[in-house]
């Protein structure tokens, strides 16, 4: 076995970089562990793959010989990731890379790649187009939410949905919800789809640096998108995403409006003081126009956060789980937040006071 080649240490690094994150850590096959590096023409192709999700990704180089490896990816993310200098060679001899910078040169044990996987790729029957930036916002919005329990695994991921020109995300792990929508292209229909949370996050993370509209391919069984020099493929999951929409309330006994940073600030200093159960008692006060926020841990002590609010409605009072009020807060763009509530032991809705597109659903602590 032979291959030679040169790059760029930023470029190899960025691109070793993103592959080591979908290789797979524990293989059961061990090639899976690996980055699959081929030579080819003027150009290096990287893949890798956890078979849930997979990415190929296509930088320039100079290459001398052509040939194809599989290298131990976090050895060589590592390795890179440390270097200094701006130029990388690499040079197969035998079963033994030798990579080599300006400052440093190692040489790494390489695995037979015989049994790397083919990264699928989906067919062009149905796509849309959607705006990276909107696409990160949604699923940033709302993967949070996704169940980390694999006991029903199409709560382990986030759905996606679109029609009349919008794009809906949505993520739930049965004790709070949330719902973002985004412009979609026009005439674009999507029906549901359920992309993992790992996968999503993937894929969230690879679109980040991208600022142009692009377009995902998607059937029965894989999603994918071609941006950048990056191929990026996943599973879908066979299941069906809970029909939430039945769930949303309606109307409610009281409304409340508030600012964001205050009752940021009012969660994250009353964490201190929470139970091992993060409960927070959340009470709205119509005639002290106030929202009283508190925690009570026998242990540390107790303390109570008044924040000024705009009431309608009845006064109530309920226990939260003070980690996923905290949570909602990361998806709201605006300086103020809208609480709805229908009374004691009714979940909680806020959305973005200036903004439709996004909503959380918090469910009550009954204890």
């Amino acid at each position: 076995m032979s291959m030679k080649f040169e790059t760029t240490l930023d470029t190899l690094l960025n691109a070793s970089s993103t592959a080591s994150r979908f290789a797979e850590k524990r293989a059961n096959l061990p090639v899976l562990g690996c980055i699959l590096i081929t030579a080819e023409g003027s150009r290096l192709i990287l893949r890798a793959t956890n078979v849930e999700c997979g990415v190929e990704i296509v930088i320039p180089a100079k290459v001398a010989t052509e040939g194809t490896v599989a290298v131990p990816a976090s050895v060589l993310a590592g390795f890179l990731g440390n270097a200094r200098g701006k130029v990388v060679s690499a040079n197969l001899v035998g079963e033994v890379l030798k990579v080599e910078t300006e400052r440093a040169n190692a040489s790494i044990k390489t695995l037979p790649h015989d049994d790397f996987p083919v990264l699928p790729r989906v067919s062009a029957e149905h796509s849309f187009k959607i705006k990276s930036g909107d696409l990160v916002r949604a699923i940033r919005s709302v993967a949070y939410c996704a169940s980390l329990s694999a006991i029903k695994p199409e709560l382990q991921s986030v759905l996606l949905y679109g029609d009349a020109g919008k794009l809906t995300a949505v993520a739930t792990d049965s004790f709070r919800l949330a719902e973002k929508q985004v412009p979609l292209r026009a005439g674009g229909n999507v029906p549901e789809l359920l992309l993992p949370a790992r996968n999503a996050a993937e894929l969230m993370r690879i679109l980040d640096t991208v600022s142009a509209e692009v377009e995902l391919y998607y059937n029965d069984n894989q999603l994918s998108v071609q941006t950048d020099g990056v191929y990026y493929t996943s599973r879908l999951l066979d299941g069906a995403f809970p029909n939430y929409r039945q769930i949303l309330p309606k109307s409610f006994s009281t409304e409340a409006v508030v600012l964001r940073e205050d009752m940021s600030s009012a969660l994250k200093s009353l964490s201190i003081f929470a139970d091992k159960f993060a409960q927070v008692s959340l009470s709205l006060d119509t005639a002290k126009k106030s929202m009283f926020l508190s925690s009570r841990n026998p242990d540390v002590g107790e303390q109570i956060s008044t924040v000024k609010a705009s009431i309608q409605g009845d006064s109530v009072a309920v226990s939260f789980n003070g980690r996923y009020l905290a949570d909602s807060l990361q998806a709201v763009a605006g300086d103020s937040v809208r609480l709805h509530s229908n009374g004691p032991g009714k979940a909680l809705l806020i959305k973005d006071a200036g903004d439709d597109s996004f909503l959380y659903l918090a469910m009550p602590m009954n204890r």
